[in-house]
């Protein structure tokens, strides 16, 4: 009882007082006093060292031992390292980190790391993983003789990442399926989207609601042209978004090489079509669709330029997620990285509740997307059973603070401070019901023959 308060040991005091003054009444007392001696022996000398308020959860290797959390009293259960403290090393449960963990700094390398220490602990989970990164920065100009070199942030290798998960994953065996997807490298296989996709990351990238309207009407059309004419529908949309081009589409007629449909030619099939499809166009405001096609039109160059996506075919998120594969994508932009999120959350919808409970989903979330989508992909991860993680700027922007700041319980903070090609420092804070704490971590270092790859 050495660890009880001074109200405990009074209170186990009175108790045995009370119960020697009924030994003159109760010749059974002297029994009932052994055997509450007796368990309290056993309950505070004998177990009591093994129950302890750990920092973080106690981890499963220690449960088997009988070791229980004192706030739960539950036998060690945790699987997942997540740093070393200076109380020693700190574990969590799958089940906390499904309640959301965001990462927060503007240092490239302390994301990376960040990222590759979730690989980490889907390795030991025996669980898949897919990392969406930042997008890339531009590549600084050759360093002359004695000058600095260049900021932490300027990515010198676009695969040293993959490369990095692949050492992660080497030693239990899963190096070989790690699967790179560079949406800024082609030609390879594209990432297949729908066109719930596109309207998903347009409505992210803040365009405004006369965009999502004029998109609304316009991709049925667009999707209807290109199944008919053979051709690629990203690259139509683009060319319909020109002035001139929806200016005659409204006007009842639009022209594919060559070839020419008007709604004035009333025998033709292709004009009685025509006639039907423009109408929803025709149905917008002539100033909302003017404001909605200047927006799109700033990104339809993109768009009409995009080989690394599909609506037809290419590679299955859906598939990496059943297969519980390890997956890296790296986004070009934030167009992309919208199209990226969008479409991790349409796998994670299309499912029944649970399905992707062996996946963990990390995603670096640019400031420049809207946040909607963010707390779209945590709400979707949640349902699916999946561990959604968010990769965040230090100081997020008010928009994206608001989205984002009640859909994690942990967050990982990056410390300014030394750094070294060892060890990086950070801080987590978890708002975890029964595991609330505030610690300083260190996660593990990249290897030194990396240490200068970002």
């Amino acid at each position: 009882m050495n660890d009880d308060t001074p109200n405990e040991v009074a209170w186990h005091f009175g108790i045995a007082t009370a119960l020697s003054f009924s030994m003159i009444a109760a010749p059974f007392v002297p029994e009932a006093i052994l055997a509450y001696a007796g368990y309290r022996f056993l309950r505070h000398f004998t177990y009591g060292w093994r129950s302890w308020r750990a920092p973080g959860r106690v981890p499963h290797h220690l449960g088997r031992r009988g070791y229980r959390d004192e706030t739960t009293r539950r036998r060690g259960d945790a699987t997942w390292p997540v740093g070393l403290a200076s109380t020693g090393q700190v574990w969590l449960r799958r089940e906390d980190l499904v309640q959301g963990v965001a990462m927060e700094g503007d240092d490239t390398r302390w994301q990376a790391q960040a990222m590759t220490t979730l690989v980490f602990g889907a390795c030991i989970n025996r669980m898949g993983a897919i990392i969406v990164e930042g997008i890339p920065k531009a590549l600084p100009k050759p360093a002359v003789r004695g000058a600095p070199d260049p900021e932490p942030g300027a990515i010198r290798n676009p695969d040293m990442l993959t490369r990095q998960i692949a050492s992660v994953a080497r030693p239990f065996g899963r190096d070989q399926e790690v699967y790179s997807i560079d949406l800024n490298a082609v030609p390879q296989p594209p990432l297949r989207i729908e066109d719930s996709t596109l309207a998903a990351a347009i409505a992210d990238l803040r365009l405004g609601p006369e965009a999502e309207a004029l998109h609304a009407v316009l991709m049925p059309f667009v999707k209807e042209i290109a199944t008919r004419f053979k051709k690629n529908p990203l690259e139509l949309y683009a060319s319909f978004v020109d002035e001139v081009a929806l200016e005659h589409l409204v006007e009842g007629k639009y022209e594919i090489d060559g070839h020419e449909v008007s709604t004035d030619d009333v025998d033709s099939p292709e004009g009685f079509a025509l006639r039907a499809a423009i109408q929803p166009i025709c149905g917008l405001p002539d100033d909302k669709r003017e404001a909605g096609r200047k927006a799109l039109a700033a990104h339809a160059t993109e768009i009409a330029g995009l080989r690394s996506f599909s609506l037809t075919e290419g590679f299955e998120l859906r598939s990496a997620i059943s297969a519980q594969g390890i997956v890296c994508i790296r986004p070009s932009s934030p167009l992309t990285t919208a199209l990226v999120i969008a479409r991790c959350t349409e796998a994670l919808i299309e499912g029944k509740p649970g399905h992707a409970a062996d996946n963990l989903i990390h995603v670096a979330y640019p400031g420049e997307l809207s946040g909607k989508s963010a707390r779209r992909f945590r709400a979707a991860a949640v349902k699916a059973g999946a561990i959604g993680t968010l990769s965040l700027p230090a100081r997020p922007p008010g928009h994206l603070y608001k989205a984002v700041r009640k859909i994690t319980a942990l967050r990982f903070q990056s410390r300014a401070g030394t750094r070294n090609a060892s060890v990086e420092s950070s801080k987590i804070i978890s708002a975890l019901k029964d595991c609330p704490f505030v610690l300083d971590v260190e996660l593990p270092g990249l290897p030194k023959n990396n240490s200068r790859a970002f």
